[in-house]
């Protein structure tokens, strides 16, 4: 097929060229070990300096960005190369590059507790500047080993290309995601509940040598040359419709599409839906599986398949997002992200040049990725107050797929098979009003989003194409016909139920979004104010006159309550009491206060603490507390551990450990080493350690057994069934003498049975959450 018939696929002329067995074996097995390398020390670094960091989900997005940004920077050197440089010349930089990065892991692993794991000395002092933090330490740790391992791919393709490896270059491709998917699910799966971190990070050293040996070993392979190659490349004919900047535009964009389609679903799902443990891993495989079958063969990416479902999916998403239905969008989220990157994907293979282009190809996709990955870490938090581009990363990905289709002549918009395309439209607009008869929701959402006009239009534009189509057909037209114009009637219709999905919800009196996630406060039905980080409720308030009464978790009846107010105060001269508590919320527990008591809190996000305090707080729990309140800002375990180290020990009577009753458990808030801050700064062995462990996803009892365990400690567990389930309130008690708690009205009662789970002791170089989610 020539250019001026639309087909976008090379026309090269080169001569076959054999090529052995074993080179195929040795280049891809090199590329396989550094993409699975390249994604464990990825997940290795987020973990590490999760601590640090709150365990904010943020930590993992702000990382990703800057990985894309050392991928594109790999690109860059291996393009450079390729291009600009002779075989050997090639060959003996490379070389140089790998001798270096391996001395650096040597004497990092010498300082560090493993090379890529820097020692506590870099724990950031404060949590002011979070993104800035992440981004220096996670470019100390790994900048210059993931730079090295991120010219694998580009170069060894290019390799392999002189070596006679023609069109078969891209399939390494998929081989190298294959690694990327592997090192991104054995990690969580494998990897972490058997061995500790630092062992890990030994374990990827040794596997990053290997990985230089057998890179080392492509190196001089390429500096052999082919002469064989050498004639057919001077023999090939490259199509000039290549080299038109729109393809090259094209790459981009489609990149950069379903670069930023996974961060804001990854967002969407990990923060604003469900805060589960390692539930980003699902739309970054589904992201890898993608390029996996894309690049593999154009047979999995078929148009008259993922384009109905893409429009379809959209369209039972925005109603399970208009209509609050959190089970319907846990479904349709990873599918749509995965039909999405499809459509990306398997239009950016069907543009693809030549392997004679391969490094600047990927170049121009690393820079799409990392260009829709600045949009979502960067640029996204501080232009929308919520997950807006979520939303516009799928009306871009229709905008996207339209101009495909219009500028390939073979696309099924200029095709003359019409009757099929009419009956998978007429199929996609039945199936929603099915929906709408049987959903009454859905119904309302499509009279919302006024589909049916837009049925009625579409319908008759569908008719009077097919009556048109089946008297005069013509075949690959390219002039503007009736389909073209239904293709953009559902475009508008799709971009416009985006739209109204993308509005907030009734009664939102505040929302904010920062590095720690998106806060909304909404008004009750009954008067006042609620305090909600995605689907947790972090705290509520009635309006006068009940702004004093605790409520939800905080009530005076559950184990909390129950201990502040009856917790004995014969310990101090005067009566008080001193209170330490992680985690501010609504600030609810400062109404138990009483005057002389001191009550400290530690809460990391900033924009927490502005709704308890200034001229006019949101919510005025502390304002109104008869007790004196201290507010410290950052991350608690960090701030404790400073105090103690300058000797400032609280001699707390209680400290509340208020950080976990969302699905995103701080892990380090709750290993053994964490507890020993905490016993340093508690007033005596008549002093309690309170954790609020009302979670709805994850059993975290056989943690604190372990800890109980090892803290040589008594335990009281104390469930407060609430009229709402996600009210309930499970309270843990730790204290070093049984009498400490024997507190009035404070009695056992452990909640209904939950999955069994063998206690394990957490440590800052251990911890899986992920066999304890239920």
């Amino acid at each position: 097929m020539t250019p001026e018939a639309g087909q976008w696929q090379v026309q090269e002329v080169v001569p076959a060229v054999s090529i052995r067995h074993s080179l195929v074996w040795a280049f891809a097995l090199t590329m396989f070990l550094s993409a699975f390398l390249l994604f464990q020390v990825q997940l290795l670094i987020s973990k590490y300096i999760l601590p640090w960091f709150g365990g904010s989900a943020a930590v993992w997005t702000t990382n990703m960005l800057v990985f894309q940004i050392l991928l594109l920077a790999g690109y860059v050197y291996s393009h450079f190369l390729s291009k600009r440089l002779s075989p050997k010349a090639q060959g003996y930089l490379h070389l140089s590059l790998l001798g270096m990065t391996l001395l650096l892991i040597l004497v990092l692993s010498l300082l560090w507790p493993s090379a890529i794991m820097p020692g506590s000395a870099w724990k950031p002092a404060d949590s002011r500047h979070p993104v800035r933090d992440v981004i220096l330490i996670t470019l100390l740790a790994t900048g210059f080993p993931f730079f090295v391992l991120s010219t694998t791919g580009p170069l060894l393709q290019g390799w392999f290309a002189r070596q006679g490896g023609d069109a078969r270059t891209y399939r390494f491709y998929s081989v190298s995601n294959i690694g990327s998917l592997l090192g991104l699910l054995t990690f969580p799966f494998l990897f972490e509940p058997l061995l500790r971190l630092k062992v890990q990070g030994v374990l990827w050293s040794v596997l990053f040598a290997l990985f230089c040996v057998g890179c080392g070993w492509c190196a001089w392979r390429s500096m052999q040359g082919n002469e064989a190659v050498r004639d057919a490349e001077n023999a090939a004919t490259v199509s000039s419709a290549h080299k038109s900047p729109v393809s090259a535009v094209l790459w981009f964009l489609l990149a950069a599409c379903a670069s930023a389609l996974l961060l804001a679903t990854t967002n969407q799902l990990c923060q604003e839906i469900l805060s589960l443990p390692l539930l980003w891993v699902l739309p970054l495989a589904l992201y890898l599986f993608s390029f996996i079958l894309c690049f593999d063969h154009p047979r999995w990416y078929r148009r008259e398949v993922f384009h109905p479902l893409f429009v379809v999916g959209i369209f039972v998403l925005c109603a399970a997002m208009i209509y609050a239905q959190p089970r319907v969008q846990i479904v349709v989220l990873p599918l749509l992200l995965f039909v999405g990157c499809m459509i990306c994907h398997g239009e950016l293979v069907r543009l693809k040049p030549n392997v004679h282009r391969i490094t600047a190809f990927y170049l121009v996709i690393s820079a799409g990725g990392a260009t829709g990955g600045m949009f979502v870490a960067i640029l996204a938090p501080q232009v929308f107050r919520f997950f807006t581009e979520f939303q516009l990363s799928l009306a871009a990905c229709v905008i996207l797929l339209l101009i495909c289709l219009f500028l390939d002549k073979t696309s099924w918009i200029y095709s003359p098979a019409f009757r099929l395309i009419c009956g998978v439209v007429g199929g996609s607009i039945l199936t929603l009003v099915l929906m709408g008869r049987w959903i009454p929701a859905f119904a309302q959402v499509l009279e919302k989003t006024q589909f049916y006009p837009f049925t009625i239009l579409l319908s008759a534009l569908l008719l009077i194409g097919a009556y048109i189509q089946g008297r005069n057909p013509v075949p690959n037209s390219s002039r503007f016909c009736v389909i073209q114009i239904a293709a953009l009637a559902i475009a508008v219709l799709t971009s416009f139920a985006l739209f109204e999905s993308a509005k907030p919800g009734p009664r939102l009196f505040l929302g904010e979004r920062n590095f720690y996630g998106a806060l909304r406060v909404f008004e009750l039905a009954q008067g006042g104010k609620a305090l909600l980080h995605a689907r947790t409720l972090h705290g509520a308030q009635l309006d006068p006159p009940n702004d004093r009464l605790p409520m939800a978790y905080y009530g005076p009846e559950s184990g909390i309550g129950i201990l502040l107010r009856n917790y004995s105060r014969q310990g101090s001269a005067d009566g008080s009491l001193r209170i330490g508590i992680v985690g501010l919320g609504a600030g609810t527990l400062a109404v138990y206060g009483r005057p002389g008591d001191y009550f400290r809190y530690y809460e990391i996000n900033p924009q927490v603490v502005d709704l308890s305090f200034g001229p006019q707080p949101v919510f005025t729990y502390l304002r109104d507390s008869a007790a004196k309140v201290d507010t410290v800002l950052g991350d608690a375990r960090l701030l404790l551990e400073q105090e103690a180290a300058g000797g400032h020990f609280q001699k707390f009577d209680i400290l509340v450990l208020d950080a976990f009753s969302g699905d995103a458990v701080p892990v380090h808030l709750l290993t053994r080493e964490a507890f020993a801050t905490y016993t340093s700064h508690l007033r005596g062995d008549n002093a309690v350690i309170a954790l609020h462990l009302s979670s709805r996803h994850i059993n975290l009892l056989p943690v604190l057994e372990a800890l109980r365990q090892d803290q040589q400690a008594y335990s009281l567990v104390n469930f407060t069934p609430a009229q709402y389930p996600f009210l309930d309130s499970l309270w843990v008690f730790l204290a070093k003498r049984p009498d400490a708690l024997r507190i009035s009205g404070l009695f056992p009662n452990p909640p209904p049975p939950l999955p069994h789970a063998v206690p394990r002791l957490w440590t800052d170089d251990y911890s899986d959450v992920f066999r304890l989610i239920y």
